[in-house]
């Protein structure tokens, strides 16, 4: 252990189906349970958008996803936002907010303690669903459409709110875009350009477009369950939530006699063109950082307890 370069995770906020913060979430795991379900007709008509067929070129095959109860719920005022611009908000900002509360809360940091602070926020995201759909009704934008759309915002939002004077980075590189701003958000620390990091990663559902686009490509799976590693495996099934960190510097989380969760250690590599097509998975680029992530930790690979992995793809290793 390294405390001048190791990163610490010093507190967590997150928002998933079933659970509404981190202690419903560890019930969930620990009980196994299974929150992915029918959509609702809130979100959009199912029926109108759904065939079997997987053939069907302006149709569905998924009828289920993992959903947040009460999306449209949020205590906006507490933000400072008002109900007028509330109303145009993408609901992926609020989820952003209130996890980036509760992980505040968790690490005991104040708004007004961090409060012009170098702190950087990272925000990974890759849907945009309530700009998609709000497109269809663009006679109803107001000076706060702009604000309320753009994934830009989302880490802006949250720098906005606390008066954070680190980056402010919305990343999107698909499904790693959470991984990508843990990383950006680490490498940031360690070479003190930033006192404290927010990084994590949301998602929200709302557009078919993007269920009919999926199932063309085979990457959607029917069943609403990922096979990972099976010869059962269909492809994925698609969830929204967000899950929010507060990052330290070891040294500085001990200084400030912060809770400790754990260290990480990141590492990114990409796929180039060592396999085909563009959404195939190389599994040489992938064992290639894992052994420079044992490497660079100075741990023996037998060390690790649990794995987890992309659920759309059938590994025959």
């Amino acid at each position: 252990m390294n405390e001048e370069n190791d990163i610490a995770i010093v507190g967590i906020g997150c928002m998933f189906p079933g659970a509404e913060n981190i202690e419903e979430f560890w019930n969930v795991l620990k009980n196994g349970e299974d929150h992915v379900q029918e959509i609702p007709p809130e979100r959009f008509d199912v029926d109108a958008f759904f065939d079997a067929n997987p053939d069907h070129p302006h149709k569905t095959y998924v009828r289920k996803a993992g959903l947040i109860k009460r999306h449209d719920e949020w205590d906006n005022r507490f933000f400072g936002i008002s109900d007028k611009e509330a109303e145009q908000v993408d609901p992926q900002q609020h989820f952003v907010l209130e996890s980036v509360h509760m992980a505040l809360e968790d690490a005991g940091i104040s708004k007004e303690k961090i409060a012009g602070s170098e702190t950087g926020i990272y925000i990974g995201v890759m849907n945009h669903d309530w700009d998609c759909v709000l497109r269809s009704a663009r006679h109803e934008s107001t000076n706060t459409t702009v604000t309320g759309t753009d994934s830009s915002i989302l880490s802006a939002r949250v720098a906005y709110v606390y008066n954070l004077l680190g980056p402010a980075i919305t990343i999107n590189t698909a499904c790693s875009s959470s991984l990508v701003a843990f990383h950006i958000a680490s490498q940031a620390l360690k070479n003190g350009e930033i006192s404290m990091a927010i990084a994590g990663g949301v998602s929200f559902i709302l557009d078919p477009s993007v269920f009919v686009t999926l199932s063309s490509a085979r990457m959607a799976s029917p069943t609403g369950k990922c096979h990972t590693f099976s010869e059962k495996a269909d492809g994925y099934a698609r969830g929204e939530g967000c899950g929010i960190v507060i990052m330290k510097r070891l040294s500085d989380a001990k200084r400030d006699s912060n809770k400790i969760w754990g260290t990480i250690f990141t590492r990114l590599n990409q796929d180039g063109h060592t396999n085909t097509p563009i959404t195939s998975p190389s599994s040489e680029q992938q064992e290639k950082l894992l052994e420079s992530v044992f490497q660079n930790c100075k741990l023996p690979a037998n060390c690790v307890q649990y794995i987890e992995a992309h659920g759309m793809f059938n590994f025959r290793l």
